[in-house]
């Protein structure tokens, strides 16, 4: 796919267990329409299509995922539709035994989830661009976050994996550490991506599970990247020196998981000291995920006044006191930008906006590399160069014109709105 969408979210997939289709499910889509937790706030001619993978699930469980979603109108808002598959896994290539001692079947402990991960792969590339898989245990942070999916898309265009490593304070081996977790950005849309998860990633993966069967798809790369030997030039080392640029960390997800002796040093206070540090930085979490979040989806929805890290500090009020929610920018048309948090907000969005017309222009790529620097500063306010002032009113006195529709142009708007703060 070219053009615009192979740039843009175009699918947000839900990996699920076939019994998980029911009370666990309904339990996310009613966090979604929630207005603190909705996906999109401004609707968009373009939305991306849900997609639900069960393992296995008969047509009754998926005919009951897609009623769920109709249940719900408001996600008709932010989704194109949904479309409910099963993957029909089943015998050794539906395993999954966590921390098993032996291997329970020839593929692996986590058979199931690697295959399932190979499957909602395959049908998610028919949509094109990126898709965001996220699972049951994965939140947003706060509403609009298809718009936040976005930004980070356009900061890390052309990358085939954009994921988050390992957040928390738990003793984990160093492969895992460093993994990007599975709940992540994908660019299955683009064919070479499926060619390597085809004929390199999934036979890889299945490779080494034959010795360490609890291995799973999202730690592959992270144990390939261990098992470099440069002076042997081995296949992990032609294989990193080459895919490696196609993996980004990104601080997508605050991801906290148990350690291997089943207990966890983390507590859910570090949720909210996590997101303050990247949010300190410019660099906004989007999703928290781990095994606490499904209790606390529930009580998010059981108290309907507590933001994210409200709800943290309900749940574990030995942390520290809740810090002020950072609202994203939500630009309107006719209100300039007033705070340094909506600069920041209102740069990402014009950098998503420069990077989608794909302009081989030195201009328009100057203008998005200013847009990309304001936007990680961590004091937005501070008074850039007058010259990337004098580089936006060149981009709108050559982009503008008599054309009808054009003053409501979002890429102009969003131009208007950057030079006018930038002036102040």
């Amino acid at each position: 796919m070219r053009g615009r969408d192979a740039m843009t979210l175009r699918c947000v997939a839900v990996p699920i267990l076939g019994n998980e289709i029911g009370a666990e499910l309904a339990q996310l889509f009613d966090l979604w329409a929630d207005p603190r937790f909705r996906p999109l706030l401004t609707p968009q001619q373009e939305r991306p299509r849900l997609l639900i993978v069960a393992n296995s699930a008969t047509p009754e469980r998926l005919a009951e995922a897609e009623r769920l979603f109709h249940a719900r109108p408001v996600l008709h808002d932010c989704f194109s539709g949904i479309t409910a598959h099963s993957a029909g896994l089943e015998g050794e290539r539906d395993i999954y035994k966590r921390d098993a001692h032996g291997a329970a079947g020839r593929y692996g402990n986590r058979a199931g989830p690697n295959f399932l991960f190979q499957e909602t792969m395959r049908l998610a590339a028919a949509f094109g661009g990126y898709v965001l898989q996220i699972e049951l245990d994965c939140l947003p942070v706060q509403a609009d976050w298809i718009t936040a999916v976005e930004a980070v898309i356009a900061a890390n265009a052309g990358a085939w994996v954009i994921g988050s490593v390992y957040a928390g304070r738990g003793v984990l081996d160093r492969a895992m550490s460093l993994h990007l977790n599975g709940n992540a950005l994908y660019r299955a849309g683009d064919p070479a991506f499926m060619v390597f998860l085809d004929r390199i990633w999934l036979p890889r993966l299945l490779h080494h599970a034959a010795r360490m069967p609890n291995l799973a798809y999202d730690c592959w790369w992270a144990l390939e990247r261990e098992l470099v030997d440069v002076r042997a030039e081995n296949d992990s080392w032609q294989l990193v020196r080459t895919h490696d640029c196609f993996f980004r960390n990104e601080p997508l997800v605050v991801n906290l998981v148990h350690d291997e002796t089943g207990l966890s040093r983390t507590g859910l206070s570090d949720y909210a000291t996590t997101f303050q540090r990247f949010a300190d930085l410019g660099r906004m979490p989007v999703f928290f995920h781990g095994p606490a979040m499904r209790s606390m989806a529930r009580q998010l929805l059981q108290h309907p006044d507590d933001d994210m890290l409200a709800a943290i500090h309900r749940a574990d009020p030995a942390g520290a006191p809740p810090a002020r929610m950072l609202r994203r920018a939500h630009v309107a048309e006719t209100v300039g930008v007033a705070n340094p948090e909506s600069a920041g907000g209102l740069a990402r969005r014009l950098a998503a906006l420069l990077r989608s017309r794909h302009r081989e222009d030195r201009r328009h790529g100057m203008a998005l590399l200013a847009a990309h620097l304001l936007a990680s500063r961590q004091d937005a306010a501070a008074a850039p160069p007058e010259a990337l002032t004098d580089l936006l009113t060149e981009c709108l006195s050559r982009e503008a014109g008599p054309a009808e529709g054009k003053a409501s142009d979002p890429y102009l708007t969003h131009l208007r709105h950057l030079r006018d703060f930038l002036e102040r």
